[in-house]
């Protein structure tokens, strides 16, 4: 969240994987991380996340030069594997993140609806 704090190597570690290559139906791709402006409506982070997103073809818009990192995006990504399911969700500006590790695959819709409510909660 604070990468000015952090050793040199792995600030810039950190800085390669926030930096945006290209955009897609409003979300920033970094190298495993995806980042959206911030504040962002529910329904777009849902759909960001969708499955419909992971699967299927989406024109995309190659950034030249790469976006550098920005403290105002919502940084986030969903991951699952055998029958676990996760969700991280960060605003480095803000200061607040919430990280969801579930014991259960739970659809990432839900995942992220419960997230996004609990940013949203944190930031009032």
């Amino acid at each position: 969240m604070r990468p000015a704090t952090l050793d040199p190597a792995l600030r810039q570690a950190i800085a390669i994987t926030h930096t945006g290559y290209y955009t897609v139906d409003g979300m920033t791709q970094g190298l495993g991380w995806e980042m959206y402006p911030y504040p962002i409506k529910r329904d777009a982070l849902v759909a960001g996340n969708s499955t419909q997103m992971a699967i299927e073809p989406h024109t995309v818009n190659w950034l030249t030069p790469p976006q550098a990192p920005n403290a105002d995006w919502l940084v986030n990504k969903t991951g699952s594997t055998n029958g676990f399911g996760a969700y991280v969700a960060y605003v480095p500006s803000k200061g607040m993140g919430v990280v969801i590790l579930a014991n259960r695959n739970y659809p990432n819709a839900e995942r992220v609806k419960a997230a996004h409510a609990i940013l949203e909660a944190m930031g009032q």
